[in-house]
């Protein structure tokens, strides 16, 4: 599509397609508005809406009801842009503006084009069926293509747009172009919420009472579990082959090895907690098992140390000592520990909402305040920014955009002062 006629699409959809207005005999129809020396109908009015409904319809998908519906609630708008299209008009013909048989001939096509009617016969109908003939119709889109050459050339020089205001577009909308998203280059520093001496003192003091219990009473070794520990596989038989065993964590794997059967292990301290086994049956190919866990979790106190030891890692930061060496120096993420908490290349659209909103406003070599997470603290630095840029195709589709923008602000503009300098008045009451 040439960028001519993209205009001059705009021009019909801002004028309402025009085509069936300001044509019919007014006689015993009421009038609404006088503009300077003409006069706009209840008829003339009702067309427009109906024809909007149409539009609605067959271009952008509408069923009947609701096509009817906006365009009856847009009827104030449709009478306001009837009145400043009839002042194009005027203004057109006062400059003496004219057309071809050529021009009316391809604005007829384009015409039935747009509402998808394939033959002349189905285009006759369509008139026939709103009360115009052919030759009412073509009269009407010579003033409207006089109005459009007016509009070309009094607005269309106007729709220059500058390269930094393609950019703020760009800026401002890169949320909603998913394949633009930034690529960082980020670091973190680890706090865990790690209980305290105090909570494992308490754990351990749990595990030791549930011991006691399951073996005074050990044929109720599930029951008395889930006393102690709710989850689903608390105190359930486990049966695993001796592939299955070496697959096990090392540490579960020395404390089964050495239990005899119906003995229970001490408290093994690991990721959820502590965990407590009994060996039900032992041989060269598989081994039976039962375990609980008692959850060590941090309590209010141990929380708060941590956010204090995060409180004094971003003070030092603001002090000017390296990320880096305080990632070592401190970091719980064994990972990326060592590395200085090094986490890679990640793109934002990879990061939790949350923790996206925390790292998106930070510029390269500037690191966020403690962010909590249900697990402990971080801190995040972004040491590189990666934004990718817009190609050829993408400014392009953006700057149509910005000129249909600008193209509706200079319209609006240039109307404007049209009925400044002219005599309007509307009466849309019965």
């Amino acid at each position: 599509m040439t960028y001519k006629k993209a205009v001059y699409l705009t021009l019909i959809a801002l004028l309402i397609g025009g085509g069936f207005s300001s044509v019919y005999a007014r006689t015993f129809d009421r009038i609404i508005a006088y503009v300077n020396d003409d006069v706009v109908t209840k008829r003339e009015l009702d067309v427009l809406v109906k024809q909007r409904a149409m539009e609605l319809q067959q271009v952008y998908r509408f069923s009947e009801r609701e096509a009817l519906n906006e365009a009856e609630r847009q009827r104030s708008e449709l009478l306001d842009r009837l009145i400043r299209q009839m002042l194009l008009l005027e203004a057109a013909l006062t400059l003496k503006i004219t057309v071809t048989d050529a021009e009316v001939e391809q604005y007829v096509k384009d015409f039935k084009d747009k509402y998808q009617m394939e033959t002349d016969e189905e285009f006759k109908r369509q008139l026939n069926r709103e009360g115009m003939t052919l030759v009412a119709f073509r009269e009407q889109s010579e003033r409207n293509l006089k109005t459009e050459k007016l509009v070309m050339g009094r607005i269309v020089p106007r729709l220059q747009i500058r390269d930094s205001e393609i950019q703020k577009f760009f800026d401002e909308n890169r949320d909603q172009l998913s394949t633009k998203v930034d690529k960082v280059h980020l670091r973190h520093i680890f706090i865990a919420f790690k209980p305290n001496q105090a909570d494992r003192d308490a754990a351990y003091e749990k595990a030791g009472k549930a011991r006691d219990e399951i073996q005074t009473d050990g044929a109720k070794f599930e029951e008395n579990a889930r006393r102690y520990d709710t989850s689903k596989q608390a105190g359930v038989l486990v049966e695993a082959s001796t592939e299955e065993f070496s697959k096990f964590p090392k540490l579960f794997q020395d404390a089964l090895t050495d239990l005899t059967i119906g003995t229970l292990s001490e408290p093994i301290e690991a990721d959820k907690g502590l965990y407590v086994f009994r060996i039900e049956e032992k041989t060269d190919e598989m081994v039976a098992f039962r375990y609980f866990i008692v959850p060590l979790t941090p309590s209010p106190s141990a929380i708060q140390e941590a956010r204090e030891q995060a409180t004094d890692i971003f003070t030092k930061l603001e002090a000017g000592e390296d990320f880096s060496k305080l990632a070592l120096l401190h970091s719980d993420d064994t990972e990326t520990q060592e590395n200085g908490g090094d986490l890679g290349i990640r793109s934002l659209s990879e990061l939790n909402p949350k923790t996206r909103a925390v790292v998106e406003l930070l510029a390269p070599n500037a690191y966020s305040q403690p962010y909590e997470t249900e697990s402990g603290l971080h801190i995040f630095r972004v040491d590189e920014r990666d934004s990718p840029g817009l190609t050829e195709a993408e400014k392009a589709q953006i700057t149509s955009i910005l000129r249909q923008q600008r193209f509706q602000e200079e319209w609006d503009a240039y109307t404007n002062k049209l009925l400044e300098n002219a005599y309007v008045k509307i009466n849309l009451k019965e």
